[in-house]
């Protein structure tokens, strides 16, 4: 009896263990059923050229400019030119009153003549100090006349000539004085140094101006070759290596919409532009002048534009759209260097492996790439795919966070 019940104990467990067993079985197969896939959109890896933009804005501005100030003080007699008036070279500008500077000429002029009179004066009394000197000298080898009546003639001469000298130097100084005062004089005309526009009249006829020699004085006008015009624009520290004078550029004006102007970088700042020093918000960037080569003279001092700078063209390039390089956990293969030679060894954990989801039967792996530059939609890829293979292009959402290694995924419709 005990033996029956023994088996029949048995029997039950084994039918237990064998419902279990099929149970899990059942589980783990709905469970692989109920895994939706994640919905995607691919792109194929595919070649083509790509050229780096570095876009950034600034002003445009002519690249000769001039402002004209006067050399010399008065009220402003003369001013023919308006503001955005075309003028050549020599045209005169403005004219500054010279009665005061005439009459400086004059008064310069008249000390000159009274100098070269006194000179003639000096030069008669040193040819008769000289010769009452000569007489003295032939009297004192005689023994006709005493020792110091000789010196006295010697003195009288020596005396004469550097009187006659002293006024040679006058002469000098006041010849200097007048053309000082006769440059001054015709600098109250003032033309144009270069064929260009008035970009901006500040004075008025009968205004007072201010003019030094040394500094700067009252600025009346400026005046701009509006033929050669350009972009001053900042660019960042991590882009400026990029940039190489003689780059092209695209340049688009706020006041044209979307048409483009072409262009050409000039000139690169050594020194930085350092914003916010010692802050989180630190920034350094670079001067870079670029030359506008088509303005057709439609563009104006001052306006906005943003400059497109091609920094870097590749050709034949594969690439993938940016989107879809993002970054994983995973192995990376490391090097050692045994005896002098470099070999692989086991690998190590990464928390920050660059690579792409590669699509094959329904299902994406993550493929490690190495990536070059890129433009405003693909980046290049130099190693880690192939050329047709599909990569996953979207969503944002996908691609960052719900995508694992082995993931089901459905193609969404486009």
């Amino acid at each position: 009896m005990s033996k029956q019940k023994f088996l029949l104990k048995r029997k039950s467990l084994l039918i237990t263990i064998a419902l279990l067993l099929l149970a899990g079985g059942s589980l783990i197969t709905w469970l692989k059923l109920r895994e939706k896939p994640v919905e995607i959109t691919t792109e194929k890896v595919f070649v083509k050229e790509v050229v780096h933009v570095i876009t950034a804005t600034g002003k445009i501005e002519p690249e000769l400019v001039v402002a004209m100030s006067p050399d010399v003080s008065g009220e402003i007699i003369e001013l023919p030119v308006k503001d955005g008036q075309n003028v050549q070279k020599g045209d005169l500008l403005f004219k500054i009153q010279p009665d005061l500077y005439i009459n400086q000429v004059e008064q310069s002029l008249a000390q000159l003549n009274a100098a070269k009179s006194q000179s003639l004066e000096t030069a008669s009394r040193k040819l008769k100090a000289e010769d009452d000197f000569r007489k003295a000298t032939l009297l004192y080898k005689e023994k006709l006349i005493s020792e110091s009546d000789y010196i006295i003639a010697k003195t009288n001469a020596e005396a004469a000539r550097a009187t006659f000298q002293s006024s040679l130097y006058g002469i000098k100084q006041n010849k200097s004085m007048l053309v000082q005062n006769q440059d001054r004089m015709k600098k109250t005309i003032v033309r144009a140094p270069i064929n260009g526009s008035i970009i901006a009249l500040n004075s008025k006829p009968g205004e007072r101006v201010v003019g030094t020699g040394q500094f700067p004085g009252t600025e009346v006008l400026r005046l701009a070759n509006l033929d050669s015009m350009r972009v001053e624009v900042e660019v960042n520290e991590n882009d400026i290596v990029n940039v190489k004078v003689g780059n092209p550029v695209a340049i688009t004006a706020d006041a044209y919409g979307d048409r483009i102007f072409r262009g050409v970088v000039h000139e690169i700042s050594n020194s930085a532009i350092v914003k916010a020093a010692g802050s989180q918000e630190e920034v350094t960037n670079f001067s870079v002048k670029i030359r506008i080569l088509n303005h057709d003279r439609l563009l104006k001092p001052g306006m906005s534009a943003t400059a497109d700078i091609e920094s870097v063209r590749v050709k034949d390039a594969l690439v993938v759209p940016i989107q879809s390089v993002t970054v994983r956990g995973g192995a990376l293969p490391e090097k050692e260097e045994k005896n002098g030679v470099t070999i692989a060894s086991i690998s190590k954990v990464s928390d920050s492996q660059q690579g792409v989801f590669v699509v094959t039967s329904g299902k994406v792996s993550f493929r490690p790439v190495t990536t070059g530059t890129t433009d405003n939609t693909h980046i290049i890829v130099t190693s880690g795919v192939k050329k047709g293979e599909e990569v996953v292009s979207g969503s944002y959402t996908a691609i960052t966070s719900q995508l694992k290694e082995g993931s089901l995924v459905k193609q969404q419709k486009r």
